[in-house]
């Protein structure tokens, strides 16, 4: 019997995908600054903006019955998505308050050697290894099929394992969630400027992953390469303007990277560079290029300006006809936040 493939339907996916995020730009801007608000900080809030586009491109698939309002329908869901994670958020609260409160007097054996304490599982660990150990320990996954789940290779889950069970028996350090080191960014940058990959890919771990947030998502510095290099891409018609370079700037704590581009003679900000960094190694690279809300609150913030940007990657008939001057990809004029 030949197995049929569920993912084969990715191709036919990608055009109503376009269309749809396409059809929803006019509410866009009021839904970001609803979810903005709703999680108090810009970051948080394209991740909620993202969640709910998703989400909602399901609910079309799945539904008979026709939805209207989109305006409403997209803050509604929002409010919705934001209500379940505080309520998961307050549950895994509960759970460390009661993990802290110590095991009952009759449970058996000591819980530090049976079970990963909650407290630890959502505070000492990076997030690679807190998904690791839950797959290989609690699951009961096999090394190669956490590999597989997680994107990366055998050797690299045993190596957050590791780190994981040292982290808990209190071997390491706990993993760190501030902000990355100004100069893990300053270099990350540098090397971008210059688009030296061997610099990048020494700065990164073996299991880097790389975001264009609210776009593909990757897997290993092999295909995030293809993330740096774009970075030099020049094409005016596409909004891809020229003379690109970067700076590291400082918003709300923490130190990113800008990068900025000259398109129909104005100078703004282009795209940013988020890093996150365990062990003195990137781990995780976010680039926010198609987000034009929030490029345009980061601008605001750093008193520049922000040049316009498309909320998707161009397809290839987007291309030929921009090229051929039938159809502009791109709104015209610099942005702001309160636009």
């Amino acid at each position: 019997m030949t197995r049929s493939n569920a993912f084969s339907v990715q191709r036919s996916l990608r055009g109503p995908w376009r269309r749809y995020v396409d059809r929803l730009a006019e509410h866009r801007p009021a839904l970001h600054a609803y979810c903005r608000r709703l999680t108090g900080n810009v970051w948080d809030g394209e991740d909620l903006v993202q969640d709910t586009l998703v989400r909602v491109f399901s609910l079309l698939g799945r539904s008979d019955t026709p939805l209207d309002n989109p305006r409403a329908y997209l803050v509604r869901t929002a409010a919705n998505l934001w209500i379940d994670r505080v309520r998961r958020s307050a549950r895994e609260q509960a759970a460390m308050l009661l993990e802290e409160a110590g095991p009952a007097a009759d449970a058996p054996g000591d819980p530090a050697e049976t079970q990963p304490a909650a407290r630890h599982l959502f505070q000492t660990l990076h997030p690679q290894e807190r998904a690791a150990i839950l797959m290989k320990e609690v699951l009961d996954l096999s090394l190669e099929e956490t590999a597989e789940l997680l994107h990366t290779t055998v050797g690299a889950v045993k190596s957050a394992l590791n780190r994981a069970r040292g982290r808990l028996e209190g071997r390491k350090a706990p993993a760190g969630f501030d902000a990355p080191p100004r100069e893990i960014v300053e270099r990350f940058s540098a090397a971008l400027r210059d688009k030296d990959m061997a610099a990048l890919q020494k700065l990164c771990a073996e299991h880097v992953s790389g975001e264009l947030v609210g776009g593909v998502q990757v897997s290993s510095f092999a295909k995030l390469r293809s993330f740096f290099e774009h970075a030099h891409m020049v094409l005016p018609k596409l909004g891809f303007g020229e003379n690109p370079w970067w700076k590291v700037a400082q918003f709300e704590g923490e130190p990113i990277v800008l990068g900025f581009r000259t398109l129909g003679g104005v100078e703004g900000l282009n795209e940013v560079h988020r890093l996150e960094v365990s062990e003195g190694r990137i781990v995780r690279v976010r680039t926010y290029c198609f987000c034009p809300e929030t490029l345009a609150v980061v601008a605001d913030a750093l008193g520049v300006a922000a040049l316009p940007r498309p909320y998707r990657s161009p397809s290839i008939g987007d291309f030929v006809m921009a090229m051929l001057g039938l159809r502009a990809f791109l709104p015209q004029g610099t942005r702001r936040a309160s636009d």
